[in-house]
């Protein structure tokens, strides 16, 4: 039986990478990782890549969207799925704060972002419950989903 080989197509800077990366290190799958300039992709990278865009999983010679990687780190049961899957966004909407917080070109902006980017991290918090994982003991989508940005509210609760 053929071993699979498996290909994260990434950025170094790209959260969503991160995400997949994550996901994939949790679940204990091996993979190989290929960083790509976005700025200059390279032609085999749009001939697969449906939006051009990272993480892009490539099993094999099969290639498939971050949704690939993800959909193994939703819960069964479709409730649960349906909350991690309204934190995920939320999750994203705060790793945008975040972005604009950490790149803001003047200091009105930065202090709004940095207000916004701790609200969203108190309401994470209040969900969170005493964890150690969003959902409990079990690490999900939601945990995956602030990679390095998240490893703040970890250190400032810790």
């Amino acid at each position: 039986m053929s071993e699979t080989h498996i290909t994260l197509v990434s950025h170094p800077l790209c959260p969503f990478v991160q995400r997949a990366e994550i996901v994939l290190l949790e679940k204990g799958v091996p993979f190989d990782r290929l960083n790509i300039h976005l700025a200059a992709k390279p032609a085999w990278f749009l001939d697969i890549s449906p939006n051009g865009k990272v993480p892009l999983l490539r099993v094999r010679q099969q290639d498939g969207t971050e949704a690939v990687i993800f959909e193994m780190m939703y819960p069964r049961d479709a409730l649960a799925r349906a909350r991690q899957r309204g934190w995920v966004e939320f999750g994203t909407a705060t790793l945008a704060d975040a972005w604009q917080f950490l790149n803001a070109t003047d200091r009105p902006t930065a202090d709004a972002k940095q207000a916004a980017f701790r609200h969203r991290l108190q309401q994470l918090e209040v969900a969170l419950g005493s964890g150690p994982y969003f959902n409990g003991a079990a690490f999900g989508m939601v945990d995956a989903v602030g990679g390095g940005d998240y490893r703040c509210r970890t250190i400032h609760r810790a």
